[in-house]
């Protein structure tokens, strides 16, 4: 997954030239309508002006062509003022615009900065057999770093996707991604996945959100979003960094997991890489390349090895998730797990691993070394993942009571009494 002009900073923001002239209603370019859409797919306009309008708070300005499927009829809208003039661009319906529009922390979207994106931190450059990738500028980047900070760019429901023809999404699309700023314009169609078709063609923009989209959940509403700064950090298996989504300022941040040294390149992972290499290889064939990260090219014997751990890994975790009073010995099971999970490269979900081995030390009644691990994983966790996550309640739970803990000695068929 690639993109491009990772450090240059967009000057003409909120100046700059949009593409095909969108179609807005009164008084803020925000429509809400009652669609008239017949059963079966069709091309059909823009809704006009004499349609029932109502404001919402930021103007979005509506695209030249929307496509019915059922009763969804689903458009293009775009925000220019977004992300500091980067604007976004949503293939949806207008009743999700209303609904995005109206979520009781959508300000904190306009008012978080990219703080992150530092530019003697990072830089983009060819990497050999990858095309472009992100490395480490001039300075050793520590671990626990966040590097990046990253709005999508666009966005299209994930019902479009299930319900439009392929034209039709292309079609949207394509009308999405020429609706935005110029600077961001260009680097959408400069991003990879679109080899050998003609640059800002439909084909190119649909085939450049299938290879750079991120699956991301805002309240119940499902999208696949494409980040124009994160979408250039390529692919490992076991990588040196790890991102997250926070639908509350709807970034994506880059976070380091091991010391990152000038000139070595900054990764994550695309596919689940609790996965035998075999597997690992046959879903990155979805991205049209082979990895020839160090997890999946070293020597016949090491490999063996690693594909025998990361298997051990799997059948570890699912027995510890397996809460009666069958496992032996638990806690050596959990702190074996943490060392698979380095072993493999596997630092960005280290956190896994400590929440194990809490609930197992807290399970036979060892209460420091319960609290040790669950310490250990709000320490690794919080940098990687929000606070409504489940693991995090369980966690201070535990910390603050480990005896009044539900996992309190249930490994020995005792638990706590209420």
């Amino acid at each position: 997954m690639l993109l491009t002009q990772v450090l240059v900073p967009l000057t003409l923001f909120g100046q700059s030239p949009l593409g095909p002239p969108p179609q807005t209603c009164p008084p803020n370019g925000v429509i809400n309508y009652i669609s008239t859409c017949p059963k079966h797919p069709h091309i059909i306009p823009a809704p006009g002006c004499t349609a029932k309008a109502s404001t919402i708070r930021q103007p979005w300005a509506v695209g030249s062509l929307c496509y019915c499927a059922g009763d969804k009829e689903y458009c293009v809208y775009m925000l220019p003022n977004f992300n500091d003039g980067k604007g976004i661009s949503l293939v949806t319906t207008s009743s999700v615009i209303r609904s995005v529009s109206t979520l009781p922390h959508h300000d904190r979207w306009w008012s978080t900065p990219n703080t992150a994106n530092t530019p003697d931190l990072l830089e983009v450059k060819p990497i050999e057999g990858k095309g472009l990738g992100v490395v480490a500028a001039n300075r050793t980047i520590r671990k626990n770093t966040r590097v990046m900070v990253d709005a999508p760019g666009l966005m299209i429901e994930h019902g479009a996707f299930t319900k439009l023809r392929t034209k039709m999404l292309a079609d949207l699309i394509h009308e999405a991604a020429s609706m935005l700023p110029y600077p961001s314009r260009e680097d959408f169609f400069a991003l990879s996945g679109a080899e050998g078709l003609l640059r800002n063609s439909k084909e190119s923009a649909l085939a450049i959100v299938g290879k750079n989209a991120f699956h991301t959940k805002i309240e119940d509403m499902e999208f696949h979003a494409v980040f124009l700064d994160v979408s250039r950090v390529n692919h490992a298996c076991s990588p040196n960094a790890a991102y997250h989504f926070d639908p509350l300022t709807m970034r994506k941040s880059l976070i380091t997991v091991r010391d990152i040294h000038p000139g070595e390149e900054l990764t994550i992972g695309y596919v689940d890489l609790t996965q035998p290499s075999q597997t690992r290889q046959a879903s990155l064939s979805h991205w049209n390349f082979t990895c020839s990260c160090p997890r999946c090219t070293q020597a016949s014997r090491r490999q063996k090895e690693s594909d025998a751990r990361t298997a051990q890994l799997v059948n570890i975790r699912n027995e510890l998730d397996q809460y009666d009073h069958g496992v032996q010995d638990g806690p050596g099971m959990a702190e074996l797990l943490t060392i698979l999970y380095e072993l493999e490269g596997l630092e960005a979900r280290l956190h896994e691993a400590y929440y194990r081995a809490a609930i197992e030390f807290n399970g036979i009644g060892n209460r420091w070394k319960a609290i040790k691990f669950a310490r250990l994983c709000l320490e690794r966790g919080l940098l990687l993942k929000d606070e409504t996550r489940p693991f995090v309640g369980e966690m201070r739970a535990l910390i603050e009571d480990a005896e009044g803990h539900w996992s309190w000695r249930f490994r020995l068929g005792v638990g706590h009494q209420d």
